[in-house]
């Protein structure tokens, strides 16, 4: 049973967007951050807590707003959590569409589930 999301997104209305599906699906936490170094600070209080995410939400690609950050992308953010919460499942939403990166996505970095941002992107959230 899936609890607790935490999502990265940096696009608000997608933010928006995907915390309303973990609404409607009755996921009792789901928490939202901008950037990925704010994703990878949750994701490691939690563990340290003992009280782990059970799915990691993240785009790929992260837009420079001239703030400071570590991890700059969702594919630093994937290798960074893996380290630490190796079980965590990790779905990526994002508008990539080449078969090649979503392909590598599966084999070296081992995600779980793969929604494009696209016209019935709701459902396929939803669905995975």
């Amino acid at each position: 049973m899936i609890d607790k999301v935490i999502i990265a997104e940096d696009h608000e209305s997608s933010n928006l967007s995907v915390q309303k599906i973990l609404e409607e699906l009755k996921i009792r936490q789901g928490d939202y951050v901008y950037y990925c170094d704010d994703a990878l600070s949750r994701i490691t209080m939690a563990q340290k807590a003992e009280l782990p995410y059970d799915v990691l939400i993240t785009d790929l690609y992260f837009e420079d707003d001239g703030s400071t950050q570590t991890l700059k992308d969702g594919y630093a953010l994937i290798q960074a959590v893996r380290a630490i919460q190796p079980d965590i499942r990790i779905l990526v939403f994002s508008g990539e569409d080449r078969p090649a990166v979503i392909s590598r996505l599966y084999t070296a970095y081992e995600i779980d589930a793969y929604v494009r941002k696209a016209r019935h992107d709701v459902k396929e959230l939803k669905a995975s």
